[in-house]
Order: C-alpha cells, then structure tokens, then sequence
C-alpha cells in the first residue's frame, strides 16, 4: 500500500509541470495592461496571449494638447496696401454701404494661427515569437486607426479674420462696385503662389494635412505582450504606412508645385512621407 501510495505521489509530481504548461498556452489564459511612450506619444493598452508564438495588443495612443505659433502674411493678388491705404478705402466703401455690411477701419496684415498635431489613434498588434522558449525577440504586424488628419492649422482667434470676411464680400457687393473699380480693390487672403486663400464666411481659415484613417503597421523588437513575470517590458521598431499625405486649406487640396518658393520645400517634403516612424518603449504588468 505504501509503494502505491509513493508510486501515485511521483506521478502527480511528473504531470504537474505538464499541466501548468498545456494551462499557459490556452489561448487568452493571460492578461496583461501596459503603459507606453515613444514617437507615437502615450500609449495606453491591454494584452493576451494566444499561443506561445503569438501574442496580442490592443489600445489607444493618446497625443497630447500641443499648440505651435505661427504667422502668415495677409494681401491680394495684385495690391501691395498699407494699413493707412485700407482705412481710405474701407470708408468710401463704407458710405455706399448699408449698416450690417459695413467694413472694419482695420484689417489684420497676418494670420495668426495655432498649429497642432493629432496623432490619437487606436491600435490592434499581433506579436509573432518565432522562438517562444529561448527569446522575447518578436516581429508585429496590425494596424493603427486615426481620424486621418495629422497635423490642424487653425487662426488662433475663433473670427479672427472677420473684418477680411467684410472686406471680401464688399468686393463684390453691387452697392460697392463703383468705389471697388475706381480703386481696383481686391479681395483679401493669402497668397501661397498659384493658390488665393481667403477666409470663409465665419472669418476662419483652416488648413490640415491628412493621410488614410487605416494605417497598416510592421515592426520588430523584444520583449512578451504578456510578461512571464508580474513585471516586464517591451521595446518596438517600425512604420506605420499612412499613404500620400494631403494639405487641405478651406477644403482645396494644394499642389506642392504650385504653393510658391515660400512652402515649395516644406509641402514637397510632407507630401514624400509615406510612412510614420514608431518607436516605443512599454512597461507591462501581468494581472494573471
């Protein structure tokens, strides 16, 4: 009875181990939530693993409220004007005019505009180990999903440009013909060479640079989705294709070749990148 009893203790013994390893390949038998930073700002995310060569990610990166200052000249086409030039001419302009269309004595000579990136998007990763037992090296492919615009140009002011607004619509008022033809007044905006830009008629101009929505990503790097630990990390190398990026002013897409020597450079550039360039480093807990 005693040999039985021993014998039947060392088999459990023996298939202890097995059983947890069979447990540990389950597909979702672990959960982890990780923390990251990187070229793709904050990441907040959860993991699992699916079998011992593939583990998956899922989450959001969170880019935070960056505003950059900038400002852009204001003219017509063919009209080099002063402040002093305008206030003449808006009160000609003014006393053919009704009350509700009067022009401001004022016009602004530059947009003053906030530029901000928006790179917050979610993400689904599959981490592939080919090496599961001897190293945490992984190659991923997924995808990022954003709203498409990456980069919003926006005059920093809600109305700011209001009194161009007026201006713009004096130029083609009936009542105003008269003044507008005896002074070859023009319409007020920016000029960006072959483009004329002038503000809607809630006195805004908005511009933004967009790529796809979808962006499929690959990478490599090293470290678990779940650590085998409570604690471990994870490091990423990769791109994320985003297509051909387009500027968008007031809803017009701009040609690089066509903006003038001012932006030629700056918009040939942006329209050449194709892809985003994630680097990443994440922290990770193991919850179970």
């Amino acid at each position: 009875m005693k040999k039985l009893l021993v014998i039947f203790a060392f088999l459990g013994m023996s298939l202890t181990p097995a059983s947890a390893q069979e447990e540990d390949q389950l597909i979702f038998n672990h959960l982890g939530i990780g923390v990251s930073v990187g070229t793709t700002a904050l990441g907040i995310n959860v993991s699992t693993v699916l079998t011992p060569y593939f583990g998956l990610r899922a989450g959001v990166n969170l880019w935070p409220i960056l505003k950059l200052r900038s400002n852009l000249h204001l003219g017509s086409r063919i009209q080099n004007w002063e402040p002093g030039d305008i206030a003449k001419y808006a009160q000609e302009l003014n006393e053919v005019l009704s009350e509700d269309e009067q022009v401001p004595m004022e016009m602004p000579e530059a947009m003053s505009m906030h530029i901000k990136p928006k790179l917050t998007a979610g993400h689904l990763l599959i981490d592939y180990y080919p090496f599961p037992h001897s190293s945490n090296f992984h190659l991923t492919t997924g995808f990022h999903l954003g709203t498409g615009t990456v980069v919003d140009i926006h005059n920093r002011h809600e109305g700011s440009l209001m009194p161009v607004t007026a201006w713009n619509n004096a130029m083609e008022n009936p009542d105003a013909q008269e003044v507008v033809e005896r002074n070859n007044l023009q319409p007020i905006g920016l000029v960006l060479g072959d483009y004329f830009i002038a503000p809607d008629e809630n006195g805004n101009i908005d511009a933004r640079i967009r790529v796809s929505g979808f962006r499929p990503y690959l990478g490599l790097g090293f470290g678990r989705a779940v650590p085998r630990k409570r604690i471990g990390c994870q490091f990423d190398l990769g791109v994320q294709f985003w297509g051909s990026p387009k500027v968008m002013v007031n809803g017009e897409e701009l040609k690089p070749d066509k903006v003038g020597e001012e932006l030629d450079d700056v918009l040939s550039i942006v329209s050449r990148i194709k892809v985003f360039p994630v680097l990443s480093f994440r922290l990770v807990g193991r919850i179970f």
